[in-house]
C-alpha cells in the first residue's frame, strides 16, 4: 500500500510539473502564444482599446519584465514583428506602441527615434525612465488605444532611459525632444497608465481628434 501511495504521489508531481512547463513558452502564457502566432509575422494585430471593457482591464495592468534568456526567442521575435506591423499599418499608423496595446502583458515597446538620422523605429525591452528633467512642455497627444481623441499632456523634455536592447544588452540613454515624449507615453503603457491620466480632469478633458 505504501509503495502504491508513493507511486501516486510521484505521478502527481510529474503531471504538475508538466502542467507548469506547458503554461509558458518563451515567457508567454498559452493564450498569449496563441494570440501572437495566430497570423504571419508581417500581419497587424488587433489593437486593444478603451472601448472594450476587457481590453481596458488589460491596458490598466502593469506588464511583467521580459527575461534576458527569452530575448531573441522565436515567439518574442514574432511578437516584435507583428507589433511593428501594427504600429506602421497605413490604416492606423503611429509613432510608438506597447505590448499591452495588442493584448500581451510584457514590458516591450517600439518607438520612432526622431532624434536620430533617418528617424528609425527601435524596440526596447523592460524600459524604465530613471530621470525626468524639470523642463516641461505641454503638447497634443493621441493614442491608438484611445481612438478618436486628443489631449494636451505635460511631459519632461529630457529623460534618462534604461532598457535592454534587441541583443539583451543593458543600455542607458539620455533622450530629448519629441522622442522623449513618445517614450514617456509608451513606458506609461507598460505600467498601466494612459495618457489622459496625466491630464487634469482626465478623459473629460480630451477633445475629438480631427480627421
Amino acid at each position: 500500500m505504501k509503495s502504491r501511495n508513493i507511486l501516486l504521489v510521484v505521478a502527481s508531481v510529474i503531471v504538475l510539473l508538466l502542467g507548469f512547463s506547458g503554461c509558458k513558452t518563451d515567457g508567454f502564457s498559452k493564450d498569449e502564444v496563441e494570440l501572437i502566432t495566430s497570423d504571419e509575422a508581417n500581419s497587424a494585430m488587433r489593437l486593444y482599446t478603451i472601448k472594450e471593457k476587457s481590453d481596458s482591464l488589460l491596458l490598466r495592468q502593469e506588464a511583467r519584465n521580459i527575461r534576458i534568456k527569452h530575448i531573441g526567442s522565436e515567439t518574442l521575435e514574432h511578437l516584435k514583428s507583428r507589433m511593428f506591423a501594427t504600429m506602421t499599418d497605413t490604416l492606423n499608423p503611429g509613432v510608438g506602441i506597447a505590448a499591452p496595446q495588442v493584448g500581451i502583458g510584457v514590458k516591450m515597446i517600439w518607438a520612432q527615434r526622431f532624434d536620430k538620422p533617418d528617424e528609425p523605429f527601435e524596440v526596447f525591452y523592460n524600459p524604465v525612465i530613471t530621470e525626468y528633467s524639470d523642463s516641461i512642455n505641454s503638447g497634443d497627444e493621441g493614442c491608438l488605444s484611445v481612438p478618436g481623441y486628443r489631449g494636451k499632456v505635460d511631459r519632461s523634455q529630457n529623460i534618462t532611459l534604461v532598457y535592454l536592447d534587441s541583443l539583451g544588452d543593458k543600455k542607458t540613454e539620455s533622450i530629448s525632444g519629441f522622442t522623449a515624449v513618445i517614450l514617456q507615453h509608451e513606458v506609461d503603457h507598460v505600467n498601466g497608465i494612459l495618457y489622459y491620466d496625466r491630464i487634469h480632469n482626465g478623459f473629460d478633458a480630451l477633445t475629438i481628434a480631427e480627421e
